[in-house]
């Protein structure tokens, strides 16, 4: 018999791993151009602590100044013993918490009803909530409207007429349309009625989603003033914003007594600004990592 030669094959060699990425001249250029935006936010935010900590008598020699040898925290104990700005710190954290929760609430079961299979009228009621984004009454007509529902100088001009934001409502319908379908029906054949598959099965999916719009109006909230101008004229339900506006524009008529020596209008002022900046400033990170995934999600289907 003739005899058969077996050749032995190679044995396969192991992938060995690519070249690792090394920074090229765009890489380098990108990382340049990064840095420089990163240090024009950030400048701001520093130049207004440095001068709240700056004494009177350096400021005043070196207005532009960008570090200083002493350091005073005077216009932080005076913006402390302010009654004028704790009073609007308490009227932002009920808009802040009551009126965040409100808008949430509203905007999440509008956006849910929007999202659903079609019913008698839902055309029509998308249509006139999209209207609202690109025509109004008018200032006028608004100031007629609140008045005659007798909301001037009370808190809540500052909450009810913010229920729905249209653009806060579509993200969230959006995002409740695409989830799948088959999540109510296999609920529905469970028994579940409409309540239970919105607040047992499609809230608990749209965190990311909540925590998106909730940070908007959050934010708006903090930051409410056009309102409380409009309407309010009592001082106690004055926003943290309409007296940081009046300390800055009318310095003489709204700064505490300060000795001239040890804290100047400009300190008190900054340090006003930087107080008012650090609550949003701390409680955004904690929201950042669903925030960019709320907007991709939200807008994926319309």
């Amino acid at each position: 018999m003739a005899k058969v030669k077996i050749e032995k094959l190679p044995l396969a060699k192991k992938d060995k791993p690519g070249p690792s990425h090394k920074f090229g001249r765009m890489d380098v250029v990108l990382f340049i151009i990064l840095l420089v935006f990163a240090l024009l936010i950030i400048f701001p935010f520093y130049y207004l602590f440095i001068v709240s900590i700056t004494p009177p008598d350096i400021y005043m020699n070196n207005p532009a100044v960008i570090w200083t040898p002493r350091v005073t925290f005077e216009a932080y104990k005076g913006v402390f013993e302010d009654r004028n700005i704790w009073n609007g710190f308490g009227i932002t954290c009920i808009l802040l918490f009551g009126g965040t929760a409100y808008q949430i609430f509203f905007t999440t079961i509008t956006g849910y009803a929007l999202s659903r299979s079609k019913w008698f009228g839902k055309n029509f009621v998308m249509n006139m909530i999209l209207v609202t984004m690109f025509f109004g009454g008018g200032l006028i007509p608004y100031y007629i409207l609140i008045k005659s529902l007798g909301m001037t100088n009370t808190i809540w001009v500052m909450i009810i007429p913010g229920a729905i934001d249209t653009f806060n409502m579509l993200l969230m319908r959006n995002y409740f349309a695409s989830l799948p379908k088959e999540l109510e029906e296999s609920a529905r054949i469970d028994g579940a009625n409409d309540v239970q598959i919105f607040v047992k099965i499609f809230l608990p999916l749209s965190l990311p989603m909540l925590a998106t719009v909730g940070l908007f109006f959050a934010v708006g909230n903090w930051n409410s003033w056009y309102n409380g101008m409009l309407f309010n004229s009592d001082y106690s339900i004055r926003t943290l914003q309409q007296v940081l506006q009046d300390i800055i524009t009318e310095p003489s008529a709204n700064i505490p007594i300060l000795n001239p020596e040890r804290v100047n209008e400009e300190n008190f002022k900054t340090a006003a600004i930087f107080f008012t900046i650090i609550p949003m400033m701390m409680f955004y990170p904690f929201l950042q990592r669903y925030f960019v995934k709320g907007i991709v999600v939200g807008a994926i289907k319309g």
